[in-house]
């Protein structure tokens, strides 16, 4: 900050010395005109300045918008020979995945597409584990004549999800007589 104000500071001595101490009479004229053109000055660096700012972010949005267009990925999913691909479009063959590297790239795998990534080969098993504990088995059943209905009773203690079997034993309301 102290820069810019020792600038601002050395900008008024260079315009003070260009300035006559006249109010009327030609050098009042001359310190008029003077001002004038400094003040036109002042404005059009002003100007030019949000100008090539304004420029400077259009020039960046564009340039960003393009980057994103032509590095922008598109899933296509599994390869089909015969179907268009273009630059970025991605695909899944064998796999493996690949991106196109042109349009019209060809058929994949080839020099049109760059391979991303491969499904590996299948590696060592790990040491066996110790066996788990047995799961829930049904050793029972709880019976609702009223309702039709029987519901599990499970090793552990708990109650399955009931079963309604009232659709098996009711006659059909459409059946034919």
């Amino acid at each position: 900050m102290t820069v810019a104000l020792e600038d601002r500071i050395a900008d008024l001595e260079q315009r003070q010395s260009r300035f006559k101490l006249a109010t009327t009479g030609m050098e009042g004229w001359e310190n008029y005109f003077q001002s004038l053109i400094l003040q036109e000055r002042d404005y059009s660096n002003d100007l030019l300045t949000e100008l090539i700012a304004q420029f400077h972010r259009q020039i960046l949005d564009e340039v960003k918008a393009m980057l994103d267009a032509a590095l922008a990925t598109r899933v296509r999913g599994t390869y089909q020979a015969g179907v268009s691909y273009t630059r970025g479009d991605m695909v899944v063959l064998d796999g493996g995945s690949f991106i196109a590297r042109c349009d019209n790239p060809g058929p994949c795998p080839g020099s049109g597409w760059q391979l991303m990534a491969k499904q590996g080969a299948r590696g060592i098993a790990g040491p066996k584990g110790e066996r788990g504990p047995p799961g829930n088995i049904i050793v029972g059943w709880i019976l609702d004549r009223s309702e039709f209905r029987i519901t599990p009773r499970m090793s552990d203690g708990s109650l399955g999800p009931p079963l309604e079997l009232r659709a098996l034993f009711e006659p059909e309301a459409n059946a034919a007589a």
